[in-house]
Order: structure tokens, then C-alpha cells, then sequence
């Protein structure tokens, strides 16, 4: 392994990540999260049913800056009640605190106009919901690689 390959991996190994799941299917977040013990994930994995679960979590209290510090990515199922995943996106890529927050849409629909509006709203990627657990571990795999194995940005340098 070459010097900047373990240094890389050395500093997604000491931080402290949190992965998000935001979706209002049971089954469907628990999936994600066997997908990220299949893999040998350290992460720690925090669920929410709906969006505005997830903004109270993130934005109240007096360790909300330490929350939004260690959240290293949100996955956001698409259809949701109460909140869609657009509407949440929205808010969190239009929230100072909130936006450099790495954001990945998931979603059994892959309608074109959908996928450009959450590109256009800043999400990170869109992907589909697999049907086989093995098709999630990989999917999980790609956004591990994509989006935890990499220095985080810090919303205090923002």
C-alpha cells in the first residue's frame, strides 16, 4: 500500500462517522443497515422514519454542531410521507449547517424529470433500490468507497 493510500485509510479509520437512513419503509432501512454489518461497516448507523424526525435530531439541542460533524452521509428514499425526500433534500442543502453533508437519493424510480431535480437540488447521487440483499451490499460498498473513505469536510470551515 502506497504512503498517501495509508494515510487515507488511516483517517477514515479514526473518524467517527454516522450514516443516516431516511425512509418511512421499515423494511427498506433494514436492509441498508444489514448491507453496511455485511460489509464489516464500523459506522455507526442512525434511522429515521421521516425527514422531519431527522431535522430535529440534527438541528435541535446543544449537540447539534457535534451531530452535523460526525454525519459523514444521509441516504434518502425518495417517496416518503409527511416529507418527501425532494422536500428534505431541499432543506438540507439550503441549510448553512447542513449542506456540505454528502446526500444520496434512493428511490424505485428512476423517472428522468425526478433524477434532474434532485441533481438540480444538489443531492450527491440518486440511485435505485435493489431487489437482492447482494445487490445492497454492493450498493453499499459504492457509497462506503464514494463517500466514508475520504477526508470529511467540516461545517465550521464552510
Amino acid at each position: 500500500m502506497s504512503q498517501p493510500a495509508k494515510i487515507l485509510n488511516s483517517l477514515s479509520l479514526q473518524r467517527k462517522i454516522c450514516v443516516i437512513i431516511v425512509d418511512d419503509d421499515e423494511d427498506d432501512r433494514q436492509f441498508i443497515m444489514r448491507a453496511f454489518q455485511n460489509i464489516g461497516s464500523k459506522h455507526q448507523v442512525i434511522q429515521f422514519e421521516d425527514g422531519e424526525q431527522l431535522m430535529n435530531w440534527l438541528l435541535a439541542g446543544d449537540h447539534s454542531k457535534e451531530k452535523i460533524s460526525k454525519c459523514g452521509l444521509i441516504i434518502l428514499d425518495v417517496n416518503m410521507h409527511r416529507m418527501s425526500g425532494i422536500e428534505l433534500l431541499e432543506a438540507i442543502k439550503t441549510n448553512h449547517s447542513l449542506k456540505h453533508i454528502p446526500t444520496v437519493m434512493l428511490s424505485t424510480s428512476i423517472e428522468e424529470d425526478l433524477v434532474q431535480k434532485a441533481y438540480g437540488l444538489g443531492a450527491n447521487g440518486y440511485l435505485q433500490k435493489p431487489n437482492l440483499m447482494d445487490d445492497y451490499n454492493h450498493l453499499v460498498i459504492s457509497m462506503q468507497t464514494c463517500f466514508l473513505e475520504v477526508p470529511s469536510v467540516h461545517w465550521s470551515k464552510l
